[in-house]
């Protein structure tokens, strides 16, 4: 301990008079700095008793010069310097508790300080993650609140708040930060809510959805998360007067992309600017504003919150319902408006927007959606039968579709077209195949005749000419193998003899395709592939312990395509393989049907050997039941 301790101190001394020593040093060395403090450890001797008194002193004023010297840096000319400053405060504080506990009052200070000045963005990026550091911190350490969390936080919240009008770029920095502080601090961000949620209605108003979706998804986070301050009503008020205006926001801009003027049901919608008169900029802009709510209702159902709150199922389901009729209605509409006819362009954004309502419904309620399982089967079909889609559109559909089997199972496949079943079943199977020319027949000479007087002929079949199967992996076919999954895993029985038949025969055929090397895929190395062959693995597995009365005996060729994919280079294939074989392995041997048996207790075994011993010392025959009377 005594080296270790010293050699800190050396090490702490030449960091601090010579690397850091001037700002061509701080600029040039920076990065070994950082380094070294890292690798080394130098703060963590801090409070050791096991050195002697001289040794302690010295490490003492090392660590006295280095405080000095970062504290200097933080509040340095030169952006360079600051960098460098903030760097080594948020690391030497992450090293040592008790440097935090004793310097965090005034390292706080100098970081507010720094966003209050001209700063360039990896500076005020840098000081934004070392303050979240800190408070995040500081809740756990009750003796630091009233000094940082009753003194700070306040300007913290204003000083963040003012950077995202001066500076564009930090907004989602900006807004991380506040989802935070109103998280954690409620009841002191309750000042801070009313700029918090302009700054976020800024963002959602759709223009931002189309160029940044990542900022648009923080802004609703964000706005969800000043539900939980409260302020001038209750928290759980406040969450759901948002929901009803995102609810009323989307139909707003359902009834302007149907040209039908907004109704009596529309009670409150967010304080958001007009859609323009010109209906080629309204309605894309009224589409992106559709999927900002969307992200806003998400956000709100799927935040926790300490009170119970009452949701609006019905109000949400049914403008889910609306965005995804919205294409249909299109479509059959009698009037003749050019504003119709760029619907279809905007379809898949709209119906993508209904899907994540609909499964943050899933997700937040849980067994309550029970009642709605026949309306979230109608708006799927409806999405499910749509001319125009996306590849998109139908990974978000089978996603949607797989979440309610796992969540609901029976329930709601029962609502289900079968129709919806077939096509996702239908998306994992060989899409085509290259026919190979027809056989060229060669005449070879030979000087064998037939008895007929005419040439022997040989007909060759090169192996190029031998057809191929090919595929077109993608997230379609991925999202598609996984609802046909959850369907063997879960409901089995609802499948019909025909189509269990067409999925093990289309799982079955993939997968020794595979085995046999005639697949050729448009990647270029076949680790792209390991995802599909592992959930045709599970596909199969699954299939074979849940077997249909009529289904054809196809365990020799699953155990002979379980025993081919052991040798596959992938891991994760021949881990899926492996785990098929155990679960399968009762079927394969019914002579040895597989039994749980619990552990015999130690008494058990203490009178079996007892009876043992008597029996082995009596000439006699001894019967168990006299023994253990």
């Amino acid at each position: 301990m005594e080296a270790n301790v010293a050699r800190a101190e050396r090490s702490l001394a030449l960091l601090t008079t010579t690397f850091l020593a001037n700002t061509e040093s701080v600029k040039a060395n920076i990065a070994l700095v950082l380094e070294t403090i890292l690798s080394q450890n130098l703060f963590t001797y801090m409070g050791a008793t096991e050195v002697s008194a001289d040794t302690a002193k010295r490490y003492s004023s090392a660590i006295h010069k280095w405080l000095a010297r970062i504290n200097s840096l933080a509040t340095g000319k030169t952006s360079e310097s600051r960098m460098a400053g903030v760097l080594l405060i948020k690391h030497t504080a992450q090293q040592s508790p008790q440097l935090f506990a004793e310097n965090v009052g005034k390292w706080t200070t100098v970081l507010v300080g720094v966003l209050g000045k001209a700063e360039i963005t990896p500076v005020v990026e840098a000081v934004l993650q070392t303050l979240l550091a800190f408070v995040d911190a500081v809740r756990d350490i009750p003796m630091l609140h009233r000094e940082i969390v009753s003194a700070q936080v306040p300007r913290i919240n204003q000083a963040i708040l003012a950077l995202a009008d001066k500076n564009p770029d930090l907004t989602g920095p900006v807004l991380q930060m506040l989802e935070h502080m109103a998280t954690w601090f409620p009841k002191l961000f309750r000042p801070s809510i009313d700029k918090t949620a302009a700054l976020c209605l800024r963002l959602l108003d759709g223009s931002a959805s189309r160029a940044s979706a990542e900022l648009c998804a923080q802004a609703a986070q964000c706005l969800a998360a000043l539900s939980l301050a409260g302020g001038r009503v209750a928290s759980e008020e406040r969450w759901f007067e948002y929901v009803q205006q995102a609810v009323g926001t989307i139909q707003q801009c359902i009834d302007r992309i149907m040209c039908a003027e907004t109704g009596d049901s529309v009670q409150s919608a967010f304080a958001l600017p007009e859609l323009a008169d010109n209906f080629v900029v309204a309605i894309p802009q009224a589409a992106d504003r559709i999927s900002a709510m969307a992200d806003v209702l998400v956000a709100l159902l799927t935040q926790p919150t300490a009170e119970d709150v009452g949701v609006p199922v019905d109000a949400i389901l049914g403008a889910a319902s609306r965005l995804a009729l919205v294409p249909v209605r299109a479509a059959s509409s009698k009037m003749a408006r050019a504003e119709l006819d760029v619907v279809p362009v905007l379809a898949p954004q709209i119906q993508r927007a209904s899907v994540r309502i609909m499964a943050a419904l899933a997700i937040s309620l849980g067994s309550l959606m029970h009642p709605y399982l026949s309306a979230v089967a109608r708006a799927a079909t409806a999405i499910g039968t749509q001319q125009i889609s996306s590849a998109a559109t139908r990974v978000a559909l089978h996603n949607l579709l797989q979440l309610y089997i796992e969540r609901y199972a029976y329930g709601f496949v029962v609502h289900l077209p079968y129709d919806l079943i077939i096509t996702a079943v239908g998306e994992i199977c060989v899409y085509q195949r290259s026919q190979a020319p027809p056989p060229t027949l060669e005449i070879v000479p030979s000087k064998k005749r037939s008895g007929s007087g005419k040439a022997r002929g040989a007909s060759a079949l090169s192996d190029e000419t031998a057809p191929v199967a090919h595929l077109r992996w993608d997230d379609t076919t991925l999202a598609a193998q996984a609802m046909v999954l959850a369907l063997l895993l879960h409901t089995p029985t609802m499948l019909t003899s025909a189509l269990r038949t067409q999925i093990d025969s289309q799982v079955l055929t993939l997968l020794m395709l595979y085995a046999i090397g005639g697949i050729e895929t448009p990647f270029a190395t076949r680790e792209s592939d390991v995802p599909y062959k592992v959930q045709l693995l599970r596909c199969l597995e699954a299939s074979l312990l849940s077997p249909d009365p009529w289904q054809r005996a196809i365990v020799p060729h699953a155990v002979a395509v379980f025993n081919a994919s052991q040798n596959d280079p992938s891991p994760r294939v021949r881990a899926a393989s492996a785990a098929a074989l155990v679960a399968i392995d009762p079927i394969i041997h019914s002579r040895l049907p597989a039994q749980l048996r619990e552990p015999d207790t130690e008494e058990n075994i203490s009178e079996e050997k007892q009876v043992a011993r008597m029996v082995a010392a009596s000439d006699d025959s001894v019967s168990i039941e006299a023994v253990l009377a």
